[in-house]
Order: C-alpha cells, then structure tokens, then sequence
C-alpha cells in the first residue's frame, strides 16, 4: 500500500544522527536524500539528535504528537531502533536512511545499504509491515542472544564506556563461560538442550552483519530459535569468523520457529537484546507481527 496519494504530500520528520559512522555514506549525501524526498511531495522537519538528548526515541515522539505521516531516520542501527520501537503499532510510518557502520535492521528488510537508493525507496512511499520481537520489557529488531555472546556483548559496551573493570571481569566469565542445561518452549512444544549459546532471530543479519541464516525473515510473524549444541568456545567463534568471511556455518545448528518462545536453564544466564543487557533467563520472547509500518 502507499502511505498517501502520490499527488499529495507527506509531512515527515526526519531524524538526523550527527555521530552515525557513515559507513555507506558520502559528503553531501544527506542533502541529496533531503532533495530526492522534497521533489516526491515530502515535507520534511529537519531535528537531530544530541549526545545526552533529545534521544531518537524522544523525536519518534514528537513524530507522533505533532501529527506527522512519517518519521524518516538518518543514523544507524541504534538511532532506527530507537524511534522505531516507539512508534510500533502507531499510524506514522517509519523510513531508513543508512547512516550508519552495520546497518542490519536495514539490510534484514531487503533495503539498499547507500543513502541515495534508500531515499528512492521511500519516495515511492510503498509501505511494508515488519515484525518486532520483545524480551523482559524490551523491544528489538534483530536479535537476541543467551550465553556466550551476551558475556561478550557486556565486554564490548564496557570498553566502549571505559569501564575497563568491568570489561575483563566480563571476559573473564566469557573465557570461563560452561554450557548450561536448556529447555525452550516453541509455542507450547518443549525441546532440551545443553549448549553455551542460544539465539533468537527477528532479523537475518546478527552483530556485524553475519548472515547466520538466510531464510529467516522480518515479515513471516515469528522467531527463529538457534541452539548450537556440543560446541566449545572456540569452536563457535571460527564458525563465526567463517560466516564473516563470506562462508557458511560448518556446523549446522538446531533451529526452531514460533511466535512465542519460553527458555529456562539449570542456573543463572545473562540475555542480551542487540547488543543490550536484557536480564537473564527465565525468558519469554515474544514475536509482535507486522508491529512497524516501514517503507520497503
């Protein structure tokens, strides 16, 4: 469907990340974005984002209470989930710039990774419905993880603050990390497990745009739960730098699909949220079907 006709126009904030890695984009880019939008019949309220506030999330907002059909967000994968989840379930309709270094909520939507495709994208104002998932309160669009990679994931935004401490004592509990006992309810159906690291993807593309595995979908109304078994530390970071490479996981995991997922364990585990501290297990994860109005 389209937002409106295409003879009238469309009033759109745009969300502008000053601090996005610019990855895919060039000097100039954003202004012609800004030009492609305006001669399609956007009518566009420039906001940007600060380094304390206004968050994306607090101009997603705005977006909703000042009336606008669309927010359009020029950042990356932080900056789009933000507003994103806080316009789920609302009539304005999200748009993706990429402006960012990885970009996986874009790619796992199918769309162009440079700017100046991505705005033709939205200027043809052609809108898809796409899926969000939701642990312990907290939404996220491309995945989650149990185990491992949550250890390795807190080790990361310990460095990024500086909080060094913190960082090696969460590489310590990665390097001394046990497989634990799992059971995972799939919509009602249980399945065990002793593994170190579980995954539950929304999107196809995890971490550093590793495309673990290429069916799942942002668009079908469920999760794809991934258990890898019997495998070591070590063992599943070659498997990841393999898929980084450009190959294919050398071990197949276990994979199980629904839209409502229940996992415990036989002791503590840390889950992250991409790439954010989520709880631990018991968890619940939850598949909210077709939640975002994107343009696609």
């Amino acid at each position: 469907m389209t937002v409106t006709d295409e003879r009238s126009g469309v009033r759109a904030l745009l969300i502008t990340n000053p601090a996005a890695g610019n990855r895919h984009a060039k000097a100039g880019d954003l202004e012609r974005c800004e030009a492609i939008l305006e001669s399609a019949g956007f009518v566009l309220d420039r906001v940007e984002t600060g380094a304390e506030s206004p968050s994306a999330d607090d101009l997603a907002r705005r977006a909703v209470e000042h009336g606008h059909q669309a927010c359009i967000v020029a950042g990356g994968d932080g900056t789009v989930a933000l507003a994103a989840a806080t316009l789920l379930n609302s009539p304005v309709v999200v748009g993706i710039l990429p402006f960012g270094s990885v970009m996986n909520i874009a790619h796992g939507l199918g769309l162009p990774l440079e700017p100046i495709e991505a705005a033709k994208v939205i200027a043809r104002r052609r809108v898809a419905r796409a899926d969000a998932a939701e642990v312990h309160g907290k939404i996220f669009f491309e995945t989650a993880g149990i185990g491992l990679d949550a250890e390795m994931f807190g080790v990361t935004r310990h460095a990024e603050r500086g909080d060094w401490r913190r960082a090696l004592r969460r590489a310590w509990r990665w390097v001394t990390h046990e497989s634990v006992r799992i059971a995972i309810d799939v919509d009602g159906r249980e399945h065990r497990h002793r593994a170190l690291q579980v995954l539950v993807m929304n999107s196809p593309y995890y971490g550093w745009s590793l495309q673990l595995l290429p069916q799942v979908t942002m668009t079908d109304g469920l999760l794809d739960v991934v258990v890898f078994p019997h495998m070591g530390h070590w063992s599943l970071m070659r498997s990841f730098i393999t898929v980084w490479r450009g190959g294919t996981l050398p071990t197949h995991p276990v994979v199980y699909r629904g839209s409502r997922i229940r996992i415990s364990s036989d002791r503590p585990v840390a889950v992250h949220a991409d790439g954010a501290f989520a709880g631990g297990l018991p968890a619940e994860f939850t598949c909210r079907k077709g939640a975002l109005a994107v343009f696609a």
